[in-house]
């Protein structure tokens, strides 16, 4: 896998071409568990903070479990229907992934922040035939809740789940295709009700295996990445990427940047990942000990990766970064490599993956746009869903026609096709016919020592459209106005780029994954600045 160094060109226009994909997996999930089994029964799969230390599970018991369980499922669901998970963390809920894997069923992880009212959306559309319920983020039962949903889903409380799979009448394990949809993972819904995206067992495996190699895994590596495993990063690159090179992880409930200090002294973890927000959290925790925590590399995702954040990384640990792009519907699409430099993963998403064709289109006429132009990222790719799960007219819009999954995020490709990240093209501000691509303003504005956070968002102009707002989260101690912000910025990108209003706030509104709440700021700001 080549770095930066390795660099090739593309055309005038923004279209990247397959390359070979290289090393792929063929299998189900339940048959990548059964190799590793084989190949190392006493090798540590799981670990959990327990009494003060680390307890652990071996592959060998990992996949007693995940059969035991997969058994149970298979005598209560029928292969192809759906059982639905809503709880945080926990190695139950990495042993319900790997049973419904193995029991041909469609796993279904719920957002632990949804309200009833989403979570009976979700309900009415995958009619799951068994919803396992367990604690929420903040550590009460979801069971109650889960029960009083429309639907008629048997519930099963995750506390219970040992005495559930030991009294329920076994099944058989039936042959499981890769082809198989393994995952419906859930979009953010933050334009409209959550859809499902379909996942396929192939799918998943070579999303989260590409992951690995640009990360150069071994099989004596243990992760922590605490990101919520309802989410794609955890469903398929936390929960897989360990099993597919015989690697091990640790089990968080929650994040708790104390707590992830604990566990790092330790001296088991060599690997950590999550979205900037956490390595940030992390990095102020360890504070000069960050030398001595004995990682071997950073990767990170979810959200824009700053310049300044890989240098600290640099500096503090000492250790590469690596940058990987995706979204529900693709669990990987772009990523830098552990080898690239600084700079490459400080600036950009990295390049496509293997086997992946991807372009920069006009987001209207779907027109290929030229090299350097922003757009909307499209890609097609054997990574990518098949669909949403019994939605087909918004499958219809968002896979075109010659099968190009529409991202809805917006990019530029260089000349050597690495992608820069613009925005999402809703999030695009558009000042008297002008584009404003917020993700550009706001990594320069977080070079300022003062600024621990900003975002960009559009105020409503009855001249302009909209104009140029930016909310600044303040580092601790700061006192940095708008005037000096603006001043920061003047001469670094064009005029009409540069907010004209700013609001200041202790922090913003963040998803259960640790993402900003875009569209909560936006409204927020224009509600205040009416």
């Amino acid at each position: 896998m080549a770095g930066s160094s390795g660099r090739s060109r593309v055309g005038p226009l923004s279209q990247w071409k397959a390359t070979p994909a290289g090393e792929t997996v063929e299998e189900p999930v339940g048959q990548v568990l059964a190799r590793q089994v084989a190949a190392g029964p006493d090798r540590p799969a799981l670990y959990w903070p327990e009494a003060g230390a680390l307890a652990s599970m071996t592959y060998a018991e990992l996949g007693e479990a995940a059969h035991r369980l997969g058994r149970a499922m298979a005598g209560q669901a029928r292969p192809g229907e759906r059982v639905a998970v809503w709880s945080r963390n926990s190695v139950p809920y990495v042993l319900l992934e790997y049973a419904s894997a193995l029991a041909g069923l469609v796993f279904v992880p719920f957002n632990t922040a949804w309200t009833d009212a989403e979570a009976a959306h979700a309900v009415r559309l995958t009619r799951p035939a068994l919803l396992f319920a367990g604690p929420s983020y903040a550590g009460d039962s979801l069971a109650p809740r889960a029960g009083a949903l429309d639907g008629g889903t048997p519930v099963v409380d995750i506390e219970a789940l040992e005495q559930w799979a030991a009294t329920a009448a076994p099944g058989e394990l039936p042959e499981v295709a890769p082809d198989q949809p393994f995952l419906i993972q859930f979009t953010s819904g933050t334009t409209g009700r959550s859809k499902g995206a379909v996942i396929s067992h192939r799918a998943a495996l070579n999303g989260a295996l590409q992951r690995n190699r640009h990360d150069v895994i071994g099989d004596d590596d243990v992760w922590l990445n605490p990101v919520p495993y309802h989410h794609i990063g955890g469903s398929c690159f936390v929960i897989l990427g360990g099993v597919l090179d015989g690697g091990a992880f640790v089990v968080m409930q929650r994040w708790d940047p104390a707590e992830v200090l604990r566990l790092l002294g330790l001296g088991v973890i060599n690997r950590i990942g999550g979205v900037p927000t956490m390595l940030v959290d992390i990095l102020a925790k360890l504070g000069d000990a960050a030398r001595d925590a004995g990682l071997r590399s950073v990767a990170l995702g979810g959200a824009t990766v700053t310049q300044p954040l890989v240098d600290l990384v640099g500096k503090a640990l000492g250790v590469p970064v690596l940058i990987g792009y995706g979204q529900s519907e693709c669990p990987l699409i772009t990523s830098t490599h552990i080898a690239d430099d600084p700079a490459t993963i400080g600036g950009t998403l990295g390049r496509p993956l293997p086997a992946a064709d991807i372009r920069i289109a006009d987001p209207e006429s779907g027109a290929v746009l030229p090299v350097g132009t922003p757009g909307e990222i499209l890609v097609r790719a054997p990574y990518m869903m098949s669909g949403y799960w019994d939605m087909p007219e918004q499958t219809a819009a968002t896979i075109t026609p010659d099968g190009y999954l529409r991202t809805g995020d917006l990019g530029e490709m260089d000349g050597s096709g690495f992608l820069t990240f613009r925005g999402r093209s809703r999030d695009v501000i558009i000042r008297g016919g002008e584009n404003v691509y917020p993700a550009e303003v706001e990594e320069i504005l977080l070079e300022h020592p003062g600024v621990a956070g900003a975002v960009l968002v559009g105020v409503e102009d009855a001249r302009l459209g909209e104009r140029v707002a930016g909310v600044v989260v303040r580092q601790p101690g700061s006192e940095v106005s708008g005037a000096e912000l603006a001043a920061f910025l003047a001469g670094r990108v064009a005029k009409y780029k540069i907010p004209v209003a700013w609001r200041f706030v202790e922090s913003f509104p963040m998803t259960a994954s640790g993402k900003v709440r875009r569209f909560v700021v936006r409204d927020e700001t224009n509600e205040e600045l009416r």
